[in-house]
């Protein structure tokens, strides 16, 4: 116990006596990793003994805070809600050993420990996967399987019950700033931004054209504004798109999921079962299953890509297929074996990459390197400079 005070106080130290100016950036960036590293056990130790000081109620002989987790907000300088996760994590924690294990070496943060436990809690199966995903996805790919396993461990009559009865649009100010947040069931939101993406398009290749760049949010907010504004493009309501539905065939035919499966509209999040039943009428959904159209057998000798391949690549590759980014915004194509070459455009050759790896790749040379996991790397070109490595 003693060891801990004795090593913070030398990191206090160390912190104080600083000099990062007088390091080459390639050990600024390797001292940067290992300070992360220093963090996720720092950050451990804190959860553990916080944990302890809240089951014995010692914390209250140290602080006038109402509750264990605003003494724990008070003490680490964060919200009450970023406590109170601490404290539900580390109780997670007691039953799960393997994750367990993987935080005390380093290998998971608490935040990506975070998201595995609540998983595996809902679904113990789901473990391992939710451990795999954690180490070759960022943590937007880890929270949405998270979500995955917990819709498909739901009882989806009660949870739609719930998001129903929780739906709200909240708005707040902050000087001439209006801030928002909004909740409702996913079929629903769904429909919202299935409105709005037309005229985010609209949007961005109009900045595009005028030499301007963005991020994709401002451009969905300018489109929100103009559907308020006018209803659409000249007033004129835009046309319905076809809304996609991944799920497992095993649960369409049941009427339900069950552990281990999924229903959901990619880049919103899952949705009952009944909702693609409801849909699948309308002829205006693309429904992706496990055993539909084999696309290792979708070749084609043109640069088009079909349809069904188009599909499948974005169905395979939700975000950036370079490992550790998770990047799932204007996903662009990328061959991996250049189309002068080998003529050919087939579901093994292409992969999604975000607009910054995509330039790395495109103009700056660098090479995809498969992982063997459906995750990339990259490796610069020879003429890089020494040190640089791919962002």
């Amino acid at each position: 116990m003693f060891d801990i005070e004795r090593v913070v106080n030398e990191l206090g130290d160390l912190s104080r006596r600083l000099e990062p100016e007088c390091c080459s950036g390639a050990d600024a960036a390797r001292l940067t990793e290992i300070a992360a590293l220093g963090e996720r056990f720092i950050v451990h130790i804190k959860a553990m003994y916080a944990q302890r000081a809240a089951e014995t109620n010692a914390w209250r002989r140290r602080s006038h805070a109402a509750t264990a987790d605003q003494w724990l907000a008070e003490t680490s300088g964060c919200s009450e809600g970023a406590a109170r996760e601490v404290f539900a994590t580390a109780t997670r924690l007691e039953v799960l050993p393997d994750t367990a294990e993987e935080v005390r070496a380093g290998e998971l943060s608490l935040a990506q420990a975070a998201q595995v436990s609540a998983g595996a809690m809902a679904d113990p199966g789901a473990e391992q996967r939710l451990l795999r995903t954690a180490k070759r996805s960022g943590m937007r790919e880890l929270r949405a399987e998270k979500e995955r396993v917990v819709a498909a461990a739901t009882d989806e009559i009660e949870a739609r019950r719930r998001a129903k009865a929780e739906r709200h649009l909240r708005t707040w100010t902050q000087g001439l700033a209006t801030h928002g947040v909004f909740s409702g069931p996913t079929e629903d939101v769904a429909k919202i931004l299935t409105a709005l993406e037309p005229l985010t398009k609209a949007r961005f290749e109009q900045a595009r054209v005028a030499g301007e760049r963005e991020a994709h949010d401002a451009y969905r907010f300018d489109a929100m504004v103009t559907l308020a504004e006018t209803g659409g493009v000249s007033g004129v309501r835009p046309a319905p798109h076809a809304v996609r539905v991944r799920v497992d065939l095993p649960a369409l035919v049941r009427g339900r999921t069950e552990p281990g499966e999924v229903c959901e509209i990619p880049g919103v999040g899952p949705v009952p079962v009944a909702h693609a039943e409801e849909i699948l009428s309308h002829g205006l959904l693309q429904l992706v299953i496990t055993d539909g159209v084999d696309v290792q057998t979708v070749v084609s000798n043109t640069r088009h890509v079909p349809s069904a391949l188009k599909i499948a690549i974005a169905e395979r590759d939700r975000t950036c297929k370079i490992r550790g980014c998770d990047c799932d915004r204007m996903l662009e194509r990328h061959h991996t074996h250049d189309y002068a070459d080998s003529h050919r455009t087939t579901y093994t050759e292409l992969g999604n990459l975000c607009p910054k790896h995509h330039d790395l790749v495109t103009h700056k040379k660098y090479e995809t390197i498969d992982n063997g996991d459906g995750t990339w790397d990259l490796r610069p070109p020879a003429h890089a400079p020494p040190g640089e490595a791919a962002a």
